[in-house]
């Protein structure tokens, strides 16, 4: 009886059709994109993301995403045209970012005063292998962390969840500006300014008005907080003709020299003043008297002078020596005023223009006094393009000193960073000052120049697995185009 059974059965598959088979569900449309298998699922441009993509009101970020949520925030491209960039929170009256060229990879030089591990080599004293030719095994080369991998569509999610986490802040009472007529008179843009507790206050006379526009920003490695120094920055906007004595101030007060100032921005974009020629440009310029009409009234008298002047990145940056003599002091103080000219508004670098970033970074580390002493960052509000070159800077470290090869991609511990390192810092950064990283565009910058710089340093191959090519985050793609 079981032989019959068992030759019925190999009858009954010999005699089934080879296509009776169940096939599975296609996940592509005819257009390229990823389609739901079942109105039940989760919009499949979310389905390479390790982190939130679905952010709504009050809510915080996790690594957990909701399928109900999800379908209130489809997720379109931010960059199929300008009209958000228009529309800026900064200012309505500022004008659409240039364009890019054409893409080209660009070639990323070493992030220097970093040590970088030595991952990529066998260790000297590894055993052979099966053969005893005393050939090593291969090493597997470390994977691109997950948040480097996400997809544009995602990572416009995140930026908008950082977005409604700095407008529920903002009902704090901790995170308000500083509620003084005198002081929004010295504001560039009436939206922009420093929290009213996290704020650089002028070393004035108690009766007169301490306020400067500019933020104190102190930045722990997320990785290795109590191994590294902080970076430190005091972000501040472009001053105004109003506010000119006062940055020098701060200068001479705040900083020790030699001292370093990073300036993002000309003094003049597209016909509009985006920051006082608060400077001299040249060697020739006339002294810059500082406190002559004693503003405060305590004497305070300074005189700045340039030094030199010098091109460096084919005429990208200028290098200037500022010399800043302030009257009862024995010694003059150095001020390294760089200025960056390749960084458009709400735009951020051309591809090409990469290696001169690099060097600007370089540079304003370089010169400084030390890591203790921090560096000036400003372009015209001290959010947008300062916001992301701190965010850049600080996390390049982590990559360059081989930190983040150990990267926990689930946490075991509740106070540990958040699972995506740009949104952490970003958002510790806004929690500083507001609107840092302002453009969506500059968000989506910092993702694209990490995962290139991490497939440079350790030759990774880009595996984008079975995501389609429309969907992944392109590390030369223009996000302005």
């Amino acid at each position: 009886m079981d032989r019959f059974s068992s030759r019925f059965r190999a009858a009954s598959r010999r005699a089934s059709p080879s296509g009776a088979r169940e096939s599975s569900p296609s996940l592509s449309t005819a257009d390229g994109r990823l389609a739901p298998p079942s109105r039940h699922d989760t919009p499949p441009v979310l389905s390479i993301s390790t982190t939130p993509t679905s952010p709504r009101p009050g809510s915080s970020h996790s690594n957990t995403s909701s399928t109900s949520n999800s379908a209130l925030y489809t997720p379109r491209s931010p960059f199929q045209s300008l009209r958000h960039f228009r529309s800026a929170h900064k200012r309505a009256r500022s004008p659409a970012p240039a364009s890019f060229p054409a893409a080209t990879s660009p070639a990323l030089a070493n992030h220097d005063g970093t040590v970088e591990h030595d991952m990529m080599s066998p260790a000297k004293d590894q055993p052979t292998n099966g053969n005893g030719n005393g050939a090593h095994p291969p090493v597997e080369k470390p994977k691109v962390p997950n948040f480097l991998t996400v997809s544009e569509q995602v990572i416009t999610l995140k930026f908008q969840d950082l977005t409604w986490q700095e407008r529920i802040r903002q009902t704090r009472p901790e995170f308000v500006r500083l509620d003084d007529p005198e002081a929004k008179l010295l504001d560039r843009y009436m939206n922009i300014f420093p929290w009213a507790d996290n704020r650089i206050h002028l070393q004035v006379p108690e009766d007169r008005l301490d306020y400067i526009n500019a933020s104190p920003i102190i930045l722990q490695s997320p990785l290795k907080p109590n191994d590294r120094s902080p970076h430190r920055y005091i972000a501040m906007q472009g001053p105004k003709f109003e506010s000119l004595e006062h940055a020098w101030r701060m200068v001479v007060e705040q900083l020790q020299g030699p001292a370093v100032i990073v300036m993002l921005t000309e003094t003049h974009e597209m016909g509009a003043e985006k920051c006082y020629p608060y400077f001299p440009r040249s060697v020739e310029s006339e002294v810059l008297e500082i406190g002559e009409d004693d503003e405060f009234g305590d004497g305070f008298r300074a005189q700045v002078t340039c030094a030199s002047i010098e091109e460096r990145a084919n005429g990208a940056i200028e290098m200037r020596k500022l010399n800043v003599h302030v009257e009862g002091r024995e010694e003059d103080m150095t001020v390294w005023h760089l200025l960056y000219r390749k960084w458009p508004d709400f735009g951020v670098p051309a591809i090409e223009d990469i290696d001169s970033f690099f060097e600007l970074m370089h540079l304003s580390r370089e010169l400084n006094a030390s890591e203790d002493n921090p560096r000036i960052v400003h372009c015209s509000a001290g959010v947008g393009r300062s916001g992301t070159f701190i965010a850049l800077e600080h996390l390049m470290r982590e990559i360059d000193s081989g930190d983040l090869e150990y990267y926990k991609e689930t946490p075991d511990k509740p106070d540990y960073p958040s699972c995506d390192l740009v949104f952490h810092t970003v958002n510790e950064l806004r929690k500083q000052r507001i609107h840092m990283v302002q453009a969506e565009g500059q968000y989506l910058f910092i993702y694209q120049v990490l995962r290139k710089r991490w497939i440079e340093k350790y030759g990774v191959v880009d595996d984008p697995g079975d995501e389609p090519a429309a969907k992944r985050l392109e590390v030369d793609h223009d996000p302005f185009h």
